[in-house]
């Protein structure tokens, strides 16, 4: 079927209307990801316990996350496959190394995005706590050290970085009414506005 004259392509679809080459990839990549939403809650609460002087039982870390313990038994079992938690000679949880080392890059992603949405995008306390919340456990060490690199940047107080950031505030925000552009090609963000439908 023939497009009509001026009808955009969906993106990521070829002339053919199959999936462009590479999509399938990206999704995939997703799903095998290091460590889970709530697998990365499970062993920040774990190491947030271990902080305050006691390692968690299950029992702990489920009250801590409001889960049912069998919940919780589940998904620290998962982990404890993946080699990231253990159980001590008293039944409490430990993190490994490794565990602990992937608490500590998530944590540092956490930082790192919080920085960049309240300072540099200028986002509402909340909602950067809870968008760093949702993307913390899947940010590339590539994309978290080059945010870094940005903030540190934005922060030194060179007169480029001044100038950058005072430009940045005061761009507009807002597109008129039917206006298209090269960023948002399907449906403007600064127009849209919060979802209306529920979850996919």
């Amino acid at each position: 079927m023939r497009m009509a004259a001026g009808a955009r392509r969906p993106r990521n679809v070829a002339a053919s209307g199959s999936p462009a080459r590479g999509t399938a990839s990206v999704w995939r990549a997703f799903e095998d990801n290091e460590i889970t939403h709530s697998g990365a809650h499970y062993l920040l609460a774990i190491a947030a316990s271990a902080k305050l002087g006691r390692a968690p039982r299950g029992a702990d870390v489920a009250r801590a996350l409001g889960v049912t313990r069998a919940a919780a038994s589940l998904q620290l079992r998962v982990l404890q496959e993946h080699g990231l938690v253990r159980l001590d000679a008293e039944q409490r949880l430990r993190l490994t190394r490794a565990g602990s080392n992937l608490v500590s890059r998530v944590a540092s992603k956490r930082e790192v995005l919080l920085v960049f949405l309240r300072e540099v995008m200028g986002v509402g306390a909340a909602t950067a706590e809870l968008d760093a919340c949702k993307v913390e456990h899947l940010l590339s060490e590539e994309t978290g050290a080059a945010m870094v690199r940005l903030v540190r940047f934005l922060r030194s107080g060179q007169p480029q970085a001044r100038d950058f950031l005072e430009a940045f505030r005061q761009a507009t925000a807002s597109c008129p009414p039917g206006a298209r552009c090269d960023v948002c090609t399907e449906a403007c963000l600064l127009a849209s506005g919060p979802p209306q439908s529920g979850r996919a």
